[in-house]
């Protein structure tokens, strides 16, 4: 069966209510080209959820290239950023702005003093001005952009939280080293990634028979690989990941990214 889960003004929604992290909100956009770059509405179709085995009938914005499609507002993508959204607090540095989901709702946190966006192409922040009225969002005060690659940024202060979106593809198989390598020069008392958990359950599977994601498992896993990961005492999140490898985009993506075995 497939789920209705737009709303009535055709955007698509954030995140369902089943799931443990507020929902997010998504910015109004509108279609828009920049040289390379672009922002483009595409009609609702099914489409499946990032923690649930479950379609959903949904529109989407997709910012593109004429190479690639690099983020969208998509279900699977908002879903899957939910709970970085909730690990975000004090100084937080976002690497890759994307469409800006994750730091427009970032930003809206009480809990967040500052927040540092780190993006290596000009053209995508002057899209978003252009096309989401970047310059005024809420608490837009709080933000500092560095235009830099994502690999050269020192920050110079201390950082709270660190998220790393910066792959065109779900479970790029550089995503973990990458990771590891920003956080070398970032330092963050917490830190995340999109689809961390397919690195996680690839990980499960190749230590336990029953590639179960317990806590205690993600805290070794969290301590093998060097990162100070967040949700570390969040049973839900292990619930929430339980039902991923369950799901059929969790099987699409194995496949096509080779990133981990099904």
């Amino acid at each position: 069966m497939i789920s209705d889960r737009i709303n009535l003004t055709g955007i698509p929604i954030g995140v369902a209510e089943d799931l443990p992290w507020p929902q997010l909100k998504i910015p109004t956009y509108q279609e828009l080209s920049l040289g390379a770059w672009s922002i483009r509405w595409m009609e609702p179709v099914p489409q499946w959820r990032y923690f649930h085995d479950e379609l959903v009938r949904a529109g989407q914005y997709t910012l593109l290239t004429p190479e690639e499609s690099w983020m969208s507002t998509a279900p699977v993508e908002i879903e899957g950023q939910a709970h970085h959204v909730a690990a975000a607090r004090g100084h937080v540095v976002v690497m890759g702005a994307g469409l800006g989901v994750a730091l427009y709702n970032i930003l809206l946190k009480p809990q967040v003093t500052h927040v540092t966006l780190v993006e290596r192409d000009p053209r995508v922040i002057e899209l978003l001005r252009a096309s989401a009225d970047f310059d005024h969002w809420a608490s837009i005060e709080k933000l500092e952009i560095e235009i830099v690659d994502a690999f050269e940024f020192h920050p110079g202060v201390l950082v709270d939280h660190l998220y790393v979106d910066i792959w065109a593809k779900a479970a790029d198989p550089r995503a973990l080293a990458d990771t590891q390598r920003i956080q070398k020069n970032v330092c963050a008392a917490t830190v995340g990634w999109w689809t961390q958990e397919f690195f996680f359950l690839d990980w499960l599977r190749q230590n336990f028979s029953d590639a179960h994601p317990t806590l205690e498992r993600y805290q070794a896993w969290a301590q093998e690989i060097e990162l100070p990961l967040i949700a570390q005492g969040d049973g839900a999140y292990m619930d929430c990941i339980a039902r991923l490898a369950r799901g059929a985009f969790y099987r699409d993506v194995v496949r096509q990214a080779g990133t981990v075995r099904v």
